[in-house]
């Protein structure tokens, strides 16, 4: 039997990002959630994690709703005292319930799942020749984002809409943007994104591949488990 976290940027638990993932793991999964900013309010959140002009940026969702965007370098601290706090609680796995890249993470004994990695390699193999389109959640991610998927031939298209929004009319914008450029696939970079943003686009008539990161990583992480 494993026992397996889910391990937020923002404040746990976050269902709508572990759902995809769960659905592919084996009932005996022990399963407990934890965030980086669990137990702080907002003003806590944006006084020791709050996004810096001119350095990588997040976006996170905290447990009444609200939106935050975050400063990677805090968050990627924050994220390695949890992994360290799990893996005393008896983790097996931890999995990041998040795209950002985070190459100083490290492990003891659990295994450390990182979507980042698992869907770059995904996408760089499966659509290898394809030309995908890339939606991410702020314009602040782009260059990033542009960095990430370099590898990635023809060169990618970027357009930003967030996971968070009210309706999905931004997310259906940007993908038409795509389509209309000749993009043979979309992905959503960012786990926020879900089956239901998937589903919304599919229901406007949308019908190239659409490729969400709880969806790639569950299928990944299923096998290793049973």
């Amino acid at each position: 039997m494993h026992t397996l976290t889910f391990l937020t940027i923002g404040q746990a638990p976050r269902p709508d990002l572990s759902e995809a993932i769960k659905a592919h793991l084996p009932a005996t999964a022990r399963i407990r959630q934890a965030g980086v900013l669990d137990g702080l309010s907002h003003g806590e959140v944006e006084l020791r994690f709050g996004a810096t002009e001119g350095r990588a940026t997040l976006l996170s969702r905290l447990t009444d709703g609200s939106s935050v965007a975050l400063d990677a370098d805090a968050v990627g601290a924050g994220l390695q005292s949890c992994i360290d706090q799990e893996e005393a609680a008896g983790a097996d796995v931890v999995v990041l319930l998040c795209t950002g890249e985070f190459p100083s993470l490290r492990t003891r004994r659990a295994r450390l799942v990182e979507p980042d990695a698992l869907v770059t390699g995904y996408v760089g193999t499966v659509l290898r020749g394809s030309r995908v389109g890339f939606v991410v959640p702020l314009p602040e991610q782009v260059t990033e984002a542009r960095n990430k998927w370099r590898a990635v031939v023809p060169d990618p298209a970027f357009t930003t809409a967030s996971p968070y929004a009210e309706n999905d009319a931004t997310l259906l914008a940007a993908a038409c943007t795509h389509l209309e450029a000749g993009a043979d696939a979309l992905m959503l970079d960012c786990m926020g994104y879900g089956a239901r943003h998937r589903r919304s686009l599919r229901a406007a008539g949308i019908t190239v591949p659409v490729l969400t990161p709880g969806a790639v990583v569950g299928a990944a992480l299923g096998p290793l488990l049973d």
